[in-house]
């Protein structure tokens, strides 16, 4: 073939490349619409605990996959399993779930259906006290459109993890000098015995089984970046450290006096 022809066929072959482009873009753009409105609506029944809706958007063949529950088979098992956790105690307790918009991923199946992705996280209201987050996940839900139907044929709910904590507060550096005048050996009332330590420029606090870094905001002020915890250690005139108060949700809990 001559470089003239090769061109002339190129040329020809253009405008249907571009084409072709056009329109799985077009189809790209009407699964998202289509995944993402479906989707939404089962987690509207999720969170309002109406299981008709649920129902209409799971096969009777469904698996849920959870990290930490494990697998749950078949529709009925998880509507009832649903009804149980969800709707049993609402007066008392409620869960709601929330993606979040900017991780959500929508690929196509070939011949079957789609595939959704992303980020989301959980919600909980006890007895009427303000909504707090109690932890986030990864997800992913396979739907397959069959008799001109998309519902769920696979859930997927994983990497569990508490939510990140005092994100309001930046950390700065201090020396190792600071860092050591803490170091040591409280008393606290409730928790006992509290011994401070520290390991790779941070100091780590443990009470009991409980052992959090504490990560510093000021000279005397801390706080843990997985619960809602911050260490204030008071000093004498002499700066010497007399005690450490420790507050949750900006409460104090205890003061724990070094000894």
């Amino acid at each position: 073939m001559t470089k003239t022809t090769l061109l002339f066929v190129t040329l020809l072959l253009f405008p249907t490349t571009i084409l072709n482009a056009q329109n799985q873009t077009k189809f790209k753009q009407k699964l998202e619409t289509i995944i993402t409105h479906h989707d939404s609506i089962f987690w509207s029944g999720f969170n309002t605990c109406n299981l008709e809706i649920m129902k209409n958007y799971v096969s009777d063949d469904l698996e849920f996959y959870h990290d930490e529950n494990g697998i749950t088979k078949g529709a009925e098992t998880f509507l009832k399993i649903s009804n149980k956790n969800l709707c049993s105690s609402r007066e008392n307790w409620k869960l709601r779930r929330e993606v979040i918009e900017e991780s959500i991923k929508i690929y196509p199946i070939n011949n079957y259906g789609a595939i959704i992705s992303g980020d989301h996280q959980f919600y909980i209201t006890e007895q009427n006290k303000p909504e707090y987050l109690d932890g986030v996940a990864k997800f992913t839900h396979i739907w397959q459109l069959k008799d001109g139907v998309w519902k769920m044929t696979r859930i997927l709910s994983y990497d569990h993890k508490a939510p990140p904590q005092n994100t309001d507060k930046k950390e700065i550096l201090l020396s190792n000098d600071l860092l050591n005048t803490f170091v040591g050996e409280y008393l606290a009332p409730n928790s006992g015995t509290v011994i401070i330590t520290k390991k790779d420029d941070k100091l780590q606090i443990k009470a009991g089984d409980m052992l959090i870094t504490a990560h510093p905001q000021s000279k005397s002020l801390f706080f843990s970046k997985k619960a809602p915890l911050t260490f204030e250690f008071i000093k004498d005139h002499t700066e010497n450290v007399l005690k450490m108060i420790i507050r949750e949700q900006g409460n104090i809990v205890e003061e724990a006096l070094k000894k």
